[in-house]
Order: structure tokens, then sequence, then C-alpha cells
């Protein structure tokens, strides 16, 4: 009988299996056991392309199967598995989570040992951006969830959950939760979030901070990103116990187009008049007929009485204290360009100043951002400058000559930060 540690890769929005294929690759030829267990990957594909706008709820139980399958098939070939790794990239990092709790209230982890638990740009604390004034985030915040159904609920904290009434993400947050209890047994807990260029994932949600000292959700330069980086793996992933801050380097190409702020606002207007003429439409056709496919194919999910997910709602009230009781890389990419173009329009003068506001958390957020970082977790801040597609670069997602320096991102996590034991 072998024993093995099974590594689990989880995608995120309109993904699939390919996306962690570097990932996956890099794992089978340079990590090497001793003890004789043998590794496993899967990358798990039953929540590909459209299936993502289902909801973290379904694709955790859905990818719950994937691990079930893949741990019969080593059981079946008379080995066993006595490890177990997840790494989640984006949405994925949140389906994880829900994933593993529900594999703990099964039982799965009474015989396994938990070991790593990593995220790559994943956003912990949601989606939607920080109270502020700017008139581009309120509308985002506003429009944003339409587009993505479940999923744009959940990530915007605009669903309620169990008998508390509240965002699933702020329960998988609660201390009396499985899928706190169950995140914080793993022994090594690892996120990896961009400092700049990130709109889907900004640095305070991927990090789990509760303020933006990056000025991520403005500033577009590296440049201007003052750090110390972790010996032989600079200038791309951030040693976080040295000082992390934003300040504006003079003659850096967001200075200088300061100096002529009306003609690049106009430009920029122009810029996202373009982008919504031709893409809105199609998102939003598009977004209506996946709402209806979401609704048979969720309603067909919950008629499974397999599927029943109601336990994982309920809590011990003696335990904790509580605050609350490839669809395809260019539709992808132009997402993120219509998110992009919409702050550069509406709020340039922001973006160019040489202040900008510090993020101002919601109560859900703030409850999320307390909680999760009760759990010891080693975070890794990266600076990816040679693409504007940081996101996808981070976990070298497709190829491209650009996402060279996700190679170094990735390179760390295997001979860093990947633990065996």
């Amino acid at each position: 009988m072998v024993d093995y540690h099974l590594i689990i890769l989880v995608h995120g929005v309109w993904g699939n299996a390919s996306h962690l294929a570097y990932i996956e690759k890099q794992i089978n030829e340079n990590i090497h056991t001793n003890d004789g267990t043998k590794i496993h990957t899967h990358k798990t594909g039953s929540h590909s392309g459209y299936l993502t706008y289902d909801g973290i709820d379904v694709n955790g139980k859905r990818i719950s199967d994937e691990v079930w399958e893949q741990t019969q098939l080593i059981k079946s070939r008379g080995d066993k598995v006595t490890k177990f790794s997840i790494i989640g990239y984006s949405l994925g990092g949140l389906i994880s989570r829900y994933c593993i709790g529900y594999l703990s209230s099964k039982g799965y982890f009474d015989d396994i040992e938990p070991i790593n638990f990593t995220t790559f740009c994943t956003p912990h604390v949601g989606v939607s951006v920080p109270q502020t004034h700017n008139l581009s985030v309120r509308l985002y915040n506003r429009l944003a969830p339409m587009f993505l159904a479940d999923t744009g609920s959940q990530f915007f904290l605009r669903d309620k959950v169990g008998e508390f009434s509240k965002p699933l993400l702020v329960w998988m947050a609660d201390p009396r939760s499985k899928f706190y209890k169950t995140l914080a047994k793993f022994k090594y807990k690892s996120l990896y979030a961009n400092v700049v260029n990130d709109k889907r994932c900004s640095w305070f949600t991927a990090s789990i901070s509760p303020s933006d000292k990056v000025n991520s959700q403005y500033n577009k330069q590296p440049e201007n990103i003052r750090c110390s980086y972790i010996n032989g793996y600079g200038p791309n992933v951030i040693d976080y116990s040295k000082p992390l801050y934003y300040e504006k380097t003079p003659g850096s190409k967001q200075e200088s187009k300061s100096k002529f702020g009306w003609f690049w606002k106009t430009l920029n207007w122009i810029k996202l008049i373009g982008t919504i003429a031709v893409y809105t439409p199609v998102f939003i056709i598009t977004s209506i007929i996946q709402r209806i496919l979401n609704r048979k194919r969720v309603s067909d999910f919950f008629r499974n009485k397999s599927n029943d997910l109601l336990h994982l709602y309920e809590h011990d009230e003696e335990e904790h204290p509580s605050m609350f009781t490839e669809i395809s890389h260019k539709v992808d990419d132009e997402q993120e360009t219509l998110v992009e173009d919409m702050y550069d329009a509406m709020d340039y003068k922001t973006s160019h100043s040489s202040e900008f506001p510090p993020i101002k958390l919601d109560n859900h957020q703030s409850f999320i951002v307390e909680k999760l970082n009760t759990i010891k977790w080693n975070k890794y801040p990266i600076i990816i400058r040679h693409t504007k597609g940081t996101h996808g670069a981070a976990v070298v997602k497709h190829y491209d000559p650009n996402f060279d320096e996700g190679e170094i991102v990735v390179k760390h996590y295997i001979k860093e930060v990947f633990k065996l034991d």
C-alpha cells in the first residue's frame, strides 16, 4: 500500500483546468518526497466556464465530489490518501474554502491530514470596492453583480444564508462555521496578492487587509511602490516583514499624464465609450442567457438530495462569540478592460493626484478581515511589471511571453512555501 499526498488545483471565473496547468507541471517536476509518499495532482473541471456563475456553494460541492472521486480512485488501487493540499486561483480560492468545509462536515479529514491551503489573487473579502464617494465605484458595485448571477451576489456580499441572514463570505469567516474551523486546521496557509494592476482582485481583498497602503485602487505604476524583495525572487515577490507603501515617483508616467489632464481624461472617456459600445451588448446578452441557464442548473442541483448544504450553516451557540447571528481569454481580458476604463474615465483626478482617499470597509468586510486574520497566514505581495494582466500572469494562466514574471512567483511557491508535511 502506498500513501498519497493529494493536491487539488481550483481555477477561477470563466476558467478551465488548463489555467492551472503550469503550476501543476511545476509541482510534478520539482516536488519530491523522501518518505515514500507519492504526489497525486488533480485540476478540477466540474465548474468550468459559465458554471462558475452558479455560486461558491454549488461549485464548492462540485469540486468536493471531485476530491472524493480522486480519493476513491487511489483507494481502488489498494493505496490511500494520507495528506491533502488545495490551491485556489481567484474565485477558486473561495470555492476551495467552501469545499474543505463541506469535506470536513462529511468526515473527510478524520484520517487525512490537511497540509497546505494556498490562494493566488483570491477576493477573500469579496469584490465590492470599499465605500467611497466616487461615482464610478458606486456604479460598479451596483451593476457588476448582475453579470455573474449567483456568484455575483456572493462576490459583492449581497446574498443571505442561514438563520443569520448574512452573506456567505461573512459566514465562511465566522469562527463558528465549518469553513473557518477547517481552514484553521491546515498546517500552512499562504496567499499571494498583486500590488498593482489587478482591478479584478485588489490588494486589500486578496491580502485580507483592512487598508490599502499600496493604493492598489488607483496606482498603475510599479515604480510608485516602496518595498524590499525576498532574496532570490526580486523584483517580483515582496518581503512583507519589511515596509511596504505607496509613494509617487517624480517623473513617473502617471505624473507626466497629470500635466495634460484634460487631454488624457478626454481620451479615457473615448476609450470607455468605445469599450462599452463594443462589448457591453455582448455581456448583457450573455448575462441574460446565462442567468436563465443558471436558474435551471441550480434548481436541478438542489433537487438532488445529496447536494443538501443546509447543515453547513448550523453552529454551536456556546462555542464562539460573533458580530453577526477558457471561455475565451478575450472575453476574460475585456471584462477587466471595461472596469479599468470606467475607473480611468470617471476618477481621473483621483487616479492621478498625489494623494488618494483611504478605503473604508463596510461592517461585513471589516468582520471578514478581522476574523480571517485570526488565522495565521503567510502573505506574499507580488509585483508584475511586464503586463497589465497581472491577475492571470500571477499563475501563468495561459501562454503569454509577458507572463514570464509569474514563473518567478510560482517558483517561489514551489521552492519556499509548499510543504510536504
